[in-house]
Formats: structure tokens, sequence, C-alpha cells
């Protein structure tokens, strides 16, 4: 039997959304925090059959052994939760805003640009810091199977103990867990992401009958080799 864990998401988007929704099923408890409490206690009612609850930011990740971070970092907010992630995993799922130049290759080089997973990471020093979910499209929590399989979550992080746990957690959940290295590979993650959007505005995906799956598959093809990953 599977163990279930108490685990926060912070951010009501379509992706803290979906994340709460696919915890919540696999039988975990969630805490959904937001800065409008009243906002998350109507989302948690709507999503989570009793076993999402809706809170205040902090509140959330002081009640949680794992915390998913489901926005763009804000300096502000990793103030207020410094006090009560000490020695917790922390998730950043979020993806760096920096695209990287147009000669950058990602099987030769590393981006320069800080991620926001490494912003966290300095902004949390006592937390176990984490990316995870970062090319994972909002879609497929409601459709987690690509081609009958599911879909790969690169999961980068420099703390052992802590990441082989963040694995099992995933594991419990409709995805299919890969171990993508230091922490630092974040921004290999954030600039793949960018490239292959540049290959579909380029190339006009949408305007040719492709649609967002068409982006995960380029991914899953396209980053375990910059990852430095066997294929």
């Amino acid at each position: 039997m599977t163990e279930t864990q108490s685990i926060a998401v912070i951010g009501m988007g379509n992706m803290g959304r979906g994340l709460a929704r696919v915890l919540a099923a696999a039988g975990h408890t969630v805490f959904l925090g937001s800065r409008e409490p009243e906002r998350a206690l109507a989302l948690a009612t709507e999503l989570g059959a009793g076993r999402v609850r809706g809170m205040g930011n902090v509140e959330a990740a002081s009640r949680a052994s794992t915390i998913f971070l489901a926005y763009h970092s804000n300096d502000t907010l990793l103030e207020e939760l410094a006090s009560v992630t000490e020695n917790k995993t922390v998730v950043d799922i979020s993806t760096s805003h920096e695209e990287p130049p147009p000669d950058f290759n990602p099987l030769t080089q590393v981006p320069s640009f800080e991620s926001s997973q490494e912003r966290t990471a300095r902004r949390l020093p006592r937390a176990h810091v984490f990316g995870a979910f970062q090319v994972t499209w909002a879609q497929l929590f409601d459709a987690p199977l690509l081609d009958g399989r599911r879909t790969p979550v690169f999961v980068v992080g420099d703390q052992a103990g802590a990441k082989a746990s963040l694995l099992t957690l995933i594991r419990t959940l409709p995805f299919e867990p890969v171990d993508a290295g230091a922490l630092q590979q974040a921004r290999t993650v954030a600039a793949m992401y960018f490239l292959v959007t540049r290959l579909a505005h380029r190339y006009c995906f949408r305007e040719h009958g492709h649609d967002w799956r068409t982006f995960v598959r380029a991914l899953n093809v396209l980053l375990p080799p910059a990852l430095g990953l066997a294929p």
C-alpha cells in the first residue's frame, strides 16, 4: 500500500488546480494555498471531495511536508514561506522567463541565466528545493497518458534522500518521474522549453493541425540527451 502524504500546493492557476486534483485523487491530503484564503476554500470544495482544504499560503505550507510552488516565484512570498519550510521538500514547478540566445546548443552548453528553481533555493536556503513539472502542460493533468504511456516528469535537485522521496511521491500520480540530475539542470529544462516553443512558432505547428501534444512529444525526445540522460 502506497503511503499518503500531506502536501501543500501554492497557487490556484491551471497548473495548481490540476496538480491538486491528481494529488487528491491519489489519496494525498492537499492544502491549497492562496493570498485570498476564501478563494482557496471555494476551489478546494470544487476539487477535493474532502481531500483538498483551502487556506492562506503560509498556513498551507506549515501543515505540509512537501510544498509545490505552482506560480512564478516572487520574493515577498518566499520570504513569508522561509520560516515554515525548513527541512521540507519544496518543488518549484515554474519555468524561467529568460529565453536562451538563438545560437544556444543544449548538448554542449549550460544556460547562463539563473533558473526559477535556483532562485527559490537561494531564497529558501534551509529547504530542500527541487524542480519538477516544469514542462508539463496543464492539459496533461486531465489526460496524463500520451500515446498510451505515462508522460515523463523531469526532476532536478541536489539532496539525494529528499529526491528519492519525491520520485516515489510522483510515482503515485499518473506520471513517470525521471531523475534529471542536479538543480542547475533546471536551466537546461527551461531552455529546451523555449527552444521547442521557438520551433513551434517557426513551423506553425497549430496551423498544420498540431496541438499541445506535439510540444510534449518534442520535449520528451529532445530533453533526455540535453540533460545527459541515457536514451
